[in-house]
């Protein structure tokens, strides 16, 4: 895959996804501001996939940005992986 696509792809999921993610929580919010996930786990998977879609573009393409060339390689893919990995377990633990 080349950089640019790459680039192309992760300036529209982060966008969308907080977007849409600020609208939705401020849509479902009730009268004290409290979210309740019953009747929203659709939206919530939702969000939360593309969040996920996003960590992992967004830390693909950071690593990608080093590399030289047009094309990203299958070491700067893995190591992108492993950037969100990390990143996503921290905020794993750090929320229990």
């Amino acid at each position: 895959m080349s950089k640019k696509v790459l680039t192309y792809i992760t300036a529209i999921v982060i966008p969308v996804t907080l977007i849409w993610g600020i609208l939705w929580a401020f849509n479902a919010a009730d009268e004290d501001g409290t979210i309740h996930l019953e009747g929203n786990e659709p939206y919530a998977y939702l969000f939360l996939g593309l969040s996920i879609t996003g960590l992992i573009t967004g830390s693909i393409a950071l690593r990608a940005m080093n590399e030289k060339g047009d094309k990203i390689s299958k070491k700067t893919v893995f190591s992108g992986l492993a950037v969100a990995a990390i990143f996503f377990l921290w905020r794993l633990s750090v929320s229990l």
